[in-house]
């Protein structure tokens, strides 16, 4: 798989229709996360919730982003709302994250097939990274490793990563091998294009609400 830089007849084309767009973005992320991405994560018990309850996997909202390595979008979102809201709640969460978002696939030659992304070939190495360390990883451990390499756009993985992490060879050979409006938010495999803004400036009191729709259970 060859990442390029996006070209401008893509970009063209996206722009003239928001809608068709997020439409685009939200199934060729699907198609991502199925084959790459996607981990899926039962969390380790340290959120807050109701005194003396247990949190079981049908007790978990699931929450899926959609988001690009270099988006200033994302890298505000996850690191200002999803991060606390998980630290906080992540006992509650079925979280997956995709980290593709605004790219383009280019499968004519389906032996090698490349694709270009929004914020260019520097993205697309990066939105591999990512991508291999949730692979390789359990959530528990890759969060905080996606978390710190948000935080900047010129954070390098060894400062995310402890030195000591078995899987860290794995992961950068799995990053060097062959394997829409960003991020987007889907909540209990439910995409909702209109409630987006709320979730994205406001995720933990949107958490807090759809965890009392689905369960009848206060978040405090």
């Amino acid at each position: 798989m060859r990442p390029l830089s996006k070209p401008k007849s893509l970009t063209n084309t996206a722009s003239s229709s928001p809608i068709m767009m997020m439409i685009g973005i939200f199934w060729l992320a699907i198609i991502f996360s199925l084959s790459v991405a996607g981990q899926e994560i039962d969390s380790a018990p340290t959120a807050s919730g109701p005194v003396g309850s247990t949190t079981t996997v049908d007790d978990k909202l699931q929450v899926t982003i959609y988001y690009e390595a270099l988006c200033y979008d994302s890298i505000s979102f996850i690191t200002n709302q999803l991060a606390p809201t998980w630290a906080r709640y992540r006992e509650r969460m079925d979280l997956k994250l995709v980290p593709f978002g605004k790219a383009y696939i280019d499968d004519s030659n389906p032996s090698d097939p490349v694709y270009y992304c929004q914020h260019g070939h520097r993205e697309c190495t990066l939105n591999i990274l990512h991508g291999c360390i949730l692979d390789k990883l359990p959530l528990e451990k890759a969060f905080p490793v996606i978390s710190c390499l948000m935080k900047g756009f010129r954070t390098s993985f060894d400062e995310c990563i402890k030195p000591s992490e078995a899987a860290k060879s794995d992961i950068e050979e799995c990053a060097a091998g062959p394997r829409g409006f960003v991020p987007t938010i889907e909540v209990d495999k439910v995409f909702e294009l209109f409630d987006q803004d709320k979730w994205l400036y406001r995720f933990v009191p949107m958490f807090q609400r759809e965890y009392k729709r689905k369960f009848n259970v206060t978040l405090e």
